[in-house]
């Protein structure tokens, strides 16, 4: 149970194992990856990857998969008493509703999961569990509050992503991007709506919608075309644009004939359908202090058929 090493990884592990590239690693049929420079220690009931950085620290722990019962929020509540109220300090941690369902920002399986801090306020634990269809994988977070799981939930999800049932396979975390992976054709979007209230009265007054959506066609010496589509603020909108893409130490920039567009590179993954996945923070966000999870954008490329 994640009771008999959680507390140990946290005052043990951190200060004496060594940080690793990045990796897969594996917990019986359920394979994952590790982020590069996380430590990871296994155990006999699943596998926990660690990094500290001053006096916070991040613990995901993989566990064994446990046969599904069919309702998802059962088998939530079942791997929350076992891998998460066994911790000292979480006693009254269960939650009394219903958890949350994953949303598709996760490249892997669906499921639940839930928040909540311990007992007495000094840490912060999330569980996942994933949902196959015939079992359940719960994927655990231990760190020392909110602010601090927002700061890396970005590659909280990339693992939780990762995850995957034999036979098929995780692939690692890809913290490099090259021309070559860039090649093909990727599409992003994104859709929002805002309500207006008369702030004397309290009436509603309208809507704003925003929603678009992009395609890239980028060809192995870095060429590309653009094409977007979509409504902004109720206005309908269109672009196109053509040009190169450059990659420097810092960013990947599109520079083309009408925009210049700068993005911060943050991963790259293989999604359970087989399509890549690319991580983008706009390049006028800091990385170190953004929320990479609020501000990213995903672009997606299909599996070769």
């Amino acid at each position: 149970m994640m009771r008999r090493w959680a507390l140990t990884v946290s005052l043990l592990i951190i200060a004496v194992a060594a940080p690793c590239f990045a990796q897969v690693q594996t917990v019986g049929d359920v394979s994952f990856a590790v982020p590069e420079g996380w430590a990871y220690q296994a155990a006999q009931n699943g596998g926990a990857m660690v990094l500290k950085q001053g006096q916070s620290f991040w613990i995901i722990s993989v566990h064994p998969p446990r046969p599904t019962s069919g309702d998802q929020n059962a088998d939530f509540k079942a791997a929350w008493r076992s891998e998460v109220s066994t911790i000292p300090d979480f006693q009254r941690s269960l939650p009394g509703y219903d958890p949350y369902s994953t949303n598709k920002g996760v490249l892997g399986y669906p499921g639940k999961y839930y928040d909540s801090p311990s007992d007495s306020g000094k840490l912060y634990a999330r569980l996942y569990t994933l949902e196959t269809g015939k079992v359940v994988i719960p994927v655990a977070v231990l760190t020392v509050n909110r602010q601090v799981l927002d700061a890396l939930n970005h590659i909280v999800e990339a693992v939780v992503g990762s995850v995957r049932v034999a036979p098929l396979k995780a692939s690692p975390i890809r913290n490099t991007i090259t021309l070559a992976d860039l090649a093909g054709e990727w599409h992003t979007g994104m859709a929002s709506g805002r309500n207006y209230y008369d702030r004397y009265t309290g009436n509603y007054v309208g809507t704003s919608t925003t929603a678009y959506s992009a395609r890239y066609q980028i060809a192995g010496n870095g060429a590309y075309t653009y094409e977007m589509g979509g409504i902004w603020n109720n206005r309908p909108v269109q672009d196109k644009d053509t040009g190169v893409v450059e990659l420097s130490s810092d960013f990947v920039t599109l520079k083309g004939r009408a925009h210049t567009q700068r993005y911060h590179f943050v991963n790259l993954q293989t999604a359970i359908d087989g399509s890549t996945v690319i991580t983008f923070l706009p390049g006028q966000e800091d990385p170190a202090k953004a929320n990479v999870t609020m501000l990213q954008e995903q672009w997606v490329r299909e599996p070769k058929k």
